[in-house]
């Protein structure tokens, strides 16, 4: 198999090769598929050893593929699922809106509920609706030219912004052959300047690919068209959200101009878009979809480069490290390490905001008290948390499931019980189980675990705060029920804290979602950290840093990582995101070549440019002379610092990858407390709130593990894949 794995095949065709035993000939070949020829689809490649063939007419599930020469035959079964999915993924998310043409509302109903309303959907962009509930929809197909007068001026490939080199073509009425520009790609192989833009449905969602081809000519795998070159940049979007709708992709965002300059196609899919799918499951298994039929119907890939900030960082970091093989080469901006661990960090900032920022106990907390708590440069940094992201865990929320999703369809704890719960958390259901609540709704089971954790340990022994100001966050801080109500609302010192399932982690660190970066020892990984706003930002410098530990405990080194930071500004400038492209390009381009027996993970370190490794900027890298003046990164000339969290002012590690820690007696001879002298009655207190015992650092977390990677959820729960199926003798 070509395009995929043989049990992985989606959309009804898939690309196999037949190698011919030595002295068979091509001639003598028959192949059927589940007992119809389809020998005429295979031709003998130049050397006639092989031949490859587009099979089609695959049918859900299992297919046999039986090839024949001389009386010998080999099986091999297809397994081929829907073009809307899922494949390995789990059950579907329902309701889901499918985008329409013109965004007419639709009625939707909650399963096993008479919870009806009208929904708005989204425009979908295509020229059709969905033909069924999967929302699969015929592709739209659409081309744009350059203009022979924009050739060799300073236009930008785009087909927007001040000076784009794209217009759109006219198929009814197409410009003279004269009047559109040359192009040459990074093989030094020319041809028309024109893109070709397909948009269709998968996996109930939309994507789009954008790739030099001239309508005027034939393309077919055996003699495809010259202009791309091969390689596929593709881009991941910002946030995180747990949206039920369909959604569409911006044409725009197809329109690269360093990919497209040299030659490359760039794909994206509105569920590899963060801010509308925080499910990575699904967002790998969309990009495989995806990348097949690119596969089947454009050619091989070479390698894969990930871009994207934010939102896009998790995907990229998320996918690569637990589906490996997907993405050769990330460049993750404004990084998280995964979506799983910004939990903690979210949920510590709000319920220390509860206690302490908003309804002070006592004499409020100052600023500098409650950053050393946190281990932020000042209380901001929290406070975005809380007014961004913190609200994604309200299961209350109609904003949560999508623009103007309706109300009357939400969760209601008295109202509407089995209402929809669009919570992050809700989202990822299948990954973590779930539990039937005292109001009698299913929601997932709980990730935040506080239990054991001496917020502001570190600002204890530092003599930031005081022993009691220790004591009072920490019988305060209580935690979130699965509704995100705050348990110290309902009284009592010290406020309740949460468990979560030793299962539950366990599913987490096995699928990946909370990556232990060891599979990510097969990418190369250029992290572009643009400086975090310092009067408060959510994209903290510190997890660039925790990426590398994570890559430091789980490999020995870090060697496949380097780290460009520049400021001011989240992202990188245009220079500077150009320069790490055309370096990725040359790093993968090294290890394509490499036809050694090393392993994936030691090709990528074998092959890092020379000379490259960690760089700081004091600009933003807008333009090449922003790139003169390279400074040494954690040197005293680099602007850009990283701080901490409130785990890790509680002792926690940089890598943040402990969800649930283990626990030791609380013992005030502890080294946690040298120096610091606590009463007799706050003795007493601390051991109320730490009845069970205080966190244990020194050990992983429970239920942490690592992931061997292609975890699949089909059956609604999670295993490893087994081994890829192989043809074999009848």
């Amino acid at each position: 198999m070509l395009s995929n794995r043989p049990d992985l095949v989606s959309g009804g065709d898939a690309l196999v090769e037949v190698r011919l035993a030595h002295g068979v000939y091509a001639n003598e070949l028959v192949v059927t598929l589940n007992g119809a020829s389809v020998t005429s689809a295979f031709a003998a490649d130049a050397t006639s050893t092989s031949l490859v063939g587009l099979v089609t007419g695959l049918t859900e599930g299992a297919n046999q593929l039986v090839a024949t020469t001389r009386g010998k035959s080999s099986q091999l079964t297809i397994t081929n699922h829907s073009k809307g999915g899922p494949i390995f993924s789990g059950p579907q998310l329902d309701p889901w809106a499918c985008a329409t043409v013109d965004a007419a509302p639709v009625n939707v109903t909650v399963p096993g509920t008479t919870l009806t309303a009208s929904v708005p959907t989204r425009l979908s962009g295509l020229d059709n609706n969905a033909t069924d509930a999967k929302c699969n929809a015929p592709s739209k197909i659409t081309y744009y030219y350059q203009p022979k007068a924009k050739e060799g001026s300073a236009c930008t490939f785009t087909i927007n912004g001040t000076d784009p080199c794209f217009v759109p073509w006219d198929t009814a009425n197409p410009p003279a052959a004269a009047a559109v520009a040359n192009f040459t790609n990074d093989r030094g192989i020319t041809v028309r300047s024109i893109v070709r833009l397909e948009r269709g449905t998968m996996n109930r969602g939309i994507y789009q690919i954008a790739a030099f081809r001239d309508p005027a000519l034939p393309y077919t795998l055996a003699a495809p068209q010259k202009g791309w070159n091969g390689k596929l940049l593709w881009m991941f979007g910002a946030s995180a959200a747990a949206h039920r709708l369909q959604a569409p992709v911006t044409p725009a965002t197809a329109f690269n101009d360093v990919a497209l300059r040299s030659g490359f196609m760039v794909a994206t899919a509105s569920l590899n878009d963060n801010g509308t799918n925080a499910n990575h499951v699904l967002a790998a298994e969309t990009m495989m979809m995806v990348k097949e039929h690119i596969v089947e119907q454009y050619g091989p890939i070479r390698y894969t480069i990930g871009n994207g900030c934010s939102g896009g960082s998790i995907q990229q970091q998320t996918i690569a490290g637990s589906y490996p093989g997907l993405i050769d080469g990330i460049q993750p901006n404004c990084s998280y390490q995964d979506q799983i661990n910004i939990e903690l960090e979210i949920k510590d900032c709000g319920l220390l905001a509860d206690r302490y920022y908003r309804t002070a106990n006592g004499t409020p907390l100052s600023d500098a008290k409650r950053s050393a708590i946190a281990g932020h440069l000042n209380p901001n940094f929290c406070a975005v948390w809380v007014s961004s992201f913190l609200p994604a865990y309200d299961p209350t929320r109609a904003a949560n499931c999508g623009p103007n999703f309706p109300q009357a369809l939400v969760y209601d704890p008295v109202l509407r019980p089995k209402g929809v719960r669009c919570t992050l958390l809700d989202h990822e259901a299948t990954r973590l189980g779930t539990f039937v609540d005292t109001d009698g709704a299913r929601k997932a089971n709980k990730v935040f675990d506080n239990v054991g954790v001496q917020y502001g340990l570190k600002a204890l022994k530092s003599g930031a705060i005081t022993p009691e100001e220790f004591l009072q966050v920490n019988e305060g801080v209580g935690s979130y029920s699965p509704d995100l109500v705050w348990s110290g609302a309902a009284g009592g010192t010290p406020a309740a804290r949460v468990s979560s399932l030793p299962q539950t982690l366990s599913n987490i660190y096995l699928a990946g979602v909370l990556s232990d970066a060891k599979l990510l020892s097969q990418v190369a990984i250029i992290d572009l950290r643009g400086n975090q706003n310092p009067l408060g930002d959510i994209h903290a410098n510190w997890r660039s840093w925790g990426m590398r530990e994570r890559l430091d405990k789980a490999n020995g080194n870090h060697n496949n990582h380097v780290i460009w930071a520049s400021t001011p500004g989240l992202r990188p400038g245009a220079a500077l995101e150009s320069k790490s492209f055309m370096t990725m390009d040359k790093w993968l381009a090294a290890v394509e070549t490499d036809t050694t027996t090393r392993t994936r993970a030691e090709k990528i370190v074998a092959n890092r440019p020379a000379g490259l490794g960690d760089l700081c900027y004091a600009t933003a890298g807008a333009t090449q002379a922003d790139l003169a003046q390279e400074l040494v990164l954690g040197s005293s000339a680099c602007p850009e610092t990283y701080q901490a969290s409130p785990r890790q002012t509680a002792g926690g590690p940089l890598a943040e990858d402990i969800l649930k820690c283990e626990l030791k007696p609380l013992a005030f001879s502890d080294a946690d407390y040298t120096g610091v002298t606590f009463t007799a009655d706050q003795q007493a207190r601390l051991r109320t709130v730490f009845a069970t015992g205080v966190c244990d650092w020194s050990k992983p977390g429970v239920g942490q593990q690592r992931s061997p990677g292609w975890y699949t959820f089909a059956t609604g729960t999670g295993v490893a894949l087994p081994a890829v199926p192989v043809a074999t003798p009848q």
